[in-house]
């Protein structure tokens, strides 16, 4: 088969990580619709390998999927050069509105406003929704100029990273994977004035 001069051809397909629906390969009924077709559910896959991946779902959980996905951006966003920077003037404004995206999300719905006594409000959904199409995707981006400016970071900015990471990290594991009587740890005050 000839293809034309110009046209497109598709080499990588979108796959989700938890399946589209209840049913599917990594299925979750407790996952909401709208969780399911969101990016941070959605990982780029040969033809083949998504293939593979939904006929043998117990081979690869949704665990090992999420860290191809983390793995992979960091991988393409180093190659490229997006995230290393030659001034710490540079890497902050690298992150800056992403910081302020969250804080701002964070002040309008955040855990510490009065629809925590009413878990099932429609604050505490457009919370989720915010921590996890924006928060979470932003915090990972946020880490991953982080690391790749490790050089230029100070000695206690270093200490507040990993802190950060761990943060991060809780966040994920409890509203991300779903695991029972994790406790954030808070995020720490110091990422506020990184590379500042």
């Amino acid at each position: 088969m000839e293809l034309e001069a110009g046209g497109d051809v598709h080499f990588a397909e979108a796959a989700h990580i938890i399946a589209a629906s209840a049913g599917g390969p990594r299925g979750d009924a407790t996952v909401q619709d709208h969780e399911r077709a969101a990016w941070s559910n959605l990982i780029l896959l040969c033809a083949n390998c998504h293939k593979m991946i939904d006929k043998a779902p117990d081979d690869f959980p949704v665990e090992d999927l999420r860290q191809w996905k983390n793995l992979r951006l960091t991988t393409l966003e180093t190659a490229i050069g997006v995230a290393s920077f030659t001034s710490r003037d540079k890497a902050r404004s690298a992150i800056e509105p992403r910081l302020i995206q969250n804080r701002v999300i964070h002040e309008q719905y955040g855990p510490e406003n009065d629809y925590r006594f009413d878990p099932e409000s429609e604050m505490a959904r457009m919370w989720r929704r915010g921590l996890l199409g924006t928060i979470i995707p932003n915090h990972r981006a946020i880490l991953r100029v982080l690391d790749c400016n490790r050089d230029i970071l100070t000695p206690s900015e270093r200490i507040v990273v990993e802190q950060y990471r761990t943060h991060i990290q809780d966040l994920e594991d409890r509203h991300v994977h779903g695991v029972e009587g994790i406790v954030s740890r808070r995020y720490p005050t110091g990422m506020d004035d990184i590379f500042a």
